[in-house]
């Protein structure tokens, strides 16, 4: 029997972490291995929640409760590239993945190059490296030099939304038109080039729905009072029950970040046949392939002429919705799971 260790510290963590790992997790534990017996380091909150025949080591005391598994692992995988500890040892086979290098962007000097450093001696200390899409496979070759090591790009999935519970939220009127934009609220989601656009939209409102507890919250709050005609709202923190009501009857879901690994959200969107305007940045051409309609520049009137073009000939029950929806269900968490289980195996058969 192998000892697989698989790194879930960031199940409870409302990003793009946790929402990952909330649904690998249970996959992964629900999936039969011949020959593999997994361990998983998680909140402590959620020992005993994926079974009896899973081992749990608490992310708050992992180095101690690690101790006893001394010289008995086989393979670990770090879930991604933030991990703080890892268990090394001759025989243990050590799977890193890697969502982003968004920092090359969002760092400079002294800041950039230590982010730099830690990634390629984290890569330089794993076997084999996955990432979750060909943006960031590039990303990795041309800044972190992976010697020579496998490269594996996995693709996130989604859930299955459109079979979720819906819930319309107290701060949408009934009957009422409006955009929707999701992301923690960071300067990278380039949610104030939204702001002056929606001048050209009298009759609708805009909701920027996330995580507020970023510096870029000041100065876009500022924006919106200035330039949002009233009719700009950022709404905090959302349920999923919420969000996926907002997908469901928005006029479309606009996603004009800079900085994606992947972009969940986008997907999303199609999965309940929401119209779906992207950037052309990062990810977000690979992950939306044909099936999202894209903004050039960011100028205001150009950005509202390509939306109002692209929601005047949008329908949920038409052609082009249908291509979306379909496209959409090919980034599932089965078919990620699978492919993991695959590469587990196909490592350990191989061995170092």
């Amino acid at each position: 029997m192998k000892n697989v260790v698989v790194d879930f510290s960031h199940i409870g963590a409302m990003c793009g972490f946790g929402e990952i790992s909330r649904n690998y997790c249970p996959r992964l534990a629900a999936a039969k291995v011949p020959g593999i017996h997994f361990i998983f380091i998680v909140p402590r909150a959620f020992f005993g929640k994926f079974g009896d025949h899973i081992d749990y080591v608490s992310r708050e005391n992992k180095e101690e409760e690690m101790k006893k598994w001394k010289g008995k692992i086989d393979l670990w995988h770090a879930t991604d590239q933030l991990f703080k500890y890892r268990m090394r040892g001759d025989g243990i086979i050590s799977l890193l993945t890697i969502h982003d290098l968004n920092y090359l962007k969002e760092k400079k000097g002294v800041h950039r190059i230590k982010h730099i450093f830690k990634t390629r001696w984290r890569s330089h200390c794993s076997d084999y490296i996955t990432c979750i899409s060909n943006y960031v496979k590039d990303e990795i070759v041309k800044n972190i030099n992976p010697k020579g090591k496998g490269l594996q790009v996995i693709y996130n999935g989604i859930q299955d939304i459109e079979k979720q519970k819906q819930s319309r939220p107290a701060f949408v009127a009934e009957g009422e038109k409006f955009f929707f934009t999701i992301g923690q609220v960071r300067e990278k989601k380039n949610f104030h080039t939204l702001v002056p656009m929606m001048k050209y939209f009298p009759d609708m409102k805009l909701y920027i729905c996330g995580d507020p507890h970023f510096k870029y919250v000041k100065s876009l709050q500022a924006l919106v009072d200035a330039e949002g005609c009233g009719r700009v709202v950022l709404t905090g923190k959302i349920s999923d029950e919420e969000k996926n009501w907002m997908y469901a009857h928005a006029e479309a879901f606009l996603f004009p970040s800079r900085l994606e690994g992947f972009g969940i959200p986008v997907l999303e969107a199609m999965r309940l046949r929401c119209k779906v305007f992207s950037s052309r940045y990062s990810s977000l051409p690979e992950v939306c392939s044909s099936h999202a309609t894209y903004w050039d520049d960011y100028n205001p009137e150009s950005m509202a002429k390509v939306v109002a073009d692209g929601i005047a000939t949008w329908q949920r029950d038409g052609k082009e919705a249908d291509e979306a929806y379909e496209y959409s269900r090919g980034f599932s968490y089965d078919e990620y799971t699978r492919q993991y289980v695959e590469l587990y195996t196909k490592l350990l058969a191989e061995g170092k």
